[in-house]
């Protein structure tokens, strides 16, 4: 414990996206790894917060990977378990460590993915509460791999759950680890962003999981808002399901990971707005042949909420995008993902475009916003209705919309948008000419309505 009148955790009352800080002085002072290594920089921060789910859900969430790799989509990829050191007690997580690897990524072509090797460890308490730990540890040694992209060590991190016998959990989370950028790799946009701690801290850790909690429970019908759709509880459960599976689908592809290498298009080489492509194959979840995706990042004066709401607002589309351009966009459905009801999933038509429909799913909290679409048919919208379990191929495209934090400041806005096209009867260069150009007019256009 700290000691009196040196608290270990300082809050924040003026500054709601670093609600507690980590007093360094008295940590170096309690722990015997205080310092950091070499050419790495420390990130400490936490969060509490109410989550509409029961301990061992959230438990099971963390200690399953590809529950993990689902509900935290826009902040974890290539996540595995590479041993199980202690089963922990039969049917139960109690006990349980594991060693895992993950790459932690924000939503932009931007920034790229930190490595991380941890141990996991989760232990129920004599009073009921739940903790589950991360730390990374040098006796690792037999999976290590030298790493080309940046490295993430954790301190002991993680989250302590109580059971509030209502249903939900207070969950206190905490992020206290070492990185060592890439740093010729982060765009000068994002590195303001991303050294606040604010990118990869306890409060977008916290936010998803409970905007992800809210999501499940309205998914199901327990909760159903007046304004949505009268769809039958198959036909919700398949919309919501394959909406989930464009949003994991979209978040895979806009992050610098591994598997998805970006490069600067020769055409878009400017500071304000720097285009990034990359070619895939093969993606499953995805139609077949090659496909070409542009992805780029701006700032904007105006606040991520504003930004949101003109984004989600279907009567603004036409106004950036090339293919409702002139067209009257109608919403044939919409149900309510959450308390709020900006968290939605809608279907929409296209007055000029009657053989395709746009399945768009919108997402916020307080540490960002999402607005993600994919085009489907009207056959496929009909199936989800009766609730038909389809595995259709999807080309998601959207925006990533982040408060932009430059250390404790907030200012502004990160839009991210990315957008993909499979490559038919054009070349590979012809193919890249003409996402990157969608990519930029359609910034331009939202640049100049929000700012």
């Amino acid at each position: 414990m700290a000691t009196a009148g040196y608290p270990l955790w300082v809050s924040s009352d003026s500054n709601a996206f670093h609600p507690e800080t980590l007093n360094y002085g008295e940590y170096l002072r309690m722990s015997q790894r205080g310092i950091p290594a070499p050419f790495f920089q420390s990130e400490a921060s936490r969060d509490t917060a109410t989550i509409r789910a029961s301990p061992i859900t959230i438990v099971q969430t963390l200690m399953e990977v590809d529950q993990w790799l689902h509900i935290f989509c826009s902040m974890v990829t290539n996540a595995q378990i590479l041993e199980v050191l202690s089963p922990g007690e039969e049917e139960s997580y109690k006990e349980r460590k594991q060693v895992m690897s993950a790459e932690l990524v924000l939503t932009t072509p931007y920034v790229p993915a930190r490595e991380a090797q941890f141990v996991r460890y989760s232990h129920q308490q004599l009073d009921g509460s739940w903790i589950v730990v991360d730390v990374s540890v040098d006796e690792l040694r037999q999976f290590h791999r030298p790493s080309t992209r940046s490295v993430c060590r954790k301190r002991p991190s993680g989250c302590l759950i109580r059971d509030m016998q209502n249903g939900s959990s207070l969950v206190t989370w905490v992020e206290n680890v070492d990185v060592r950028e890439k740093e010729d790799e982060m765009h000068a946009i994002l590195k303001p962003f991303v050294e606040s701690s604010f990118a990869f801290g306890a409060s977008r850790w916290i936010s998803t999981l409970q905007r992800q909690a809210e999501r499940f429970i309205y998914s199901t019908g327990i909760n159903i808002s007046p304004g949505d759709a009268p769809i039958s509880p198959e036909g919700r459960r398949s919309l919501t399901m394959t909406a989930s599976k464009m949003v994991v689908s979209f978040c895979t592809d806009i992050c610098n990971s591994t598997y998805h290498h970006w490069t600067s298009s020769n055409k878009t080489r400017q500071k304000t707005m720097e285009v990034k492509t990359n070619k895939r194959r093969g993606d499953p979840g995805k139609p077949p042949g090659l496909h070409r995706t542009a992805g780029c990042t701006v700032e904007l004066i105006s606040s991520h909420n504003r930004v949101f709401d003109y984004l989600r607002d279907i009567q603004n589309r036409p106004q950036w995008e090339r293919m409702s351009s002139g067209s009257l966009v109608q919403e044939l459905a919409n149900i309510t993902m959450g308390p709020d009801p900006r968290n939605c999933i809608s279907v929409l038509a296209m007055s000029n475009h009657k053989e395709i429909l746009i399945l768009q799913e919108c997402c916020t909290d307080a540490t960002g916003s999402y607005v993600i679409f994919a085009p489907i048919t009207p056959n496929d919208f009909q199936s989800m209705l009766y609730g038909v379990d389809q595995d259709l191929p999807l080309m998601p495209f959207g925006f990533s919309i982040l408060p932009n934090v430059s250390g404790s400041i907030l200012d502004g806005t990160l839009l991210t948008m990315v957008f993909q096209i499979t490559v038919k009867n054009v070349s590979s260069k012809q193919a890249v000419e003409v996402v990157t150009q969608i990519v930029k007019e359609a910034l331009q256009k939202i640049i100049e309505a929000v700012n």
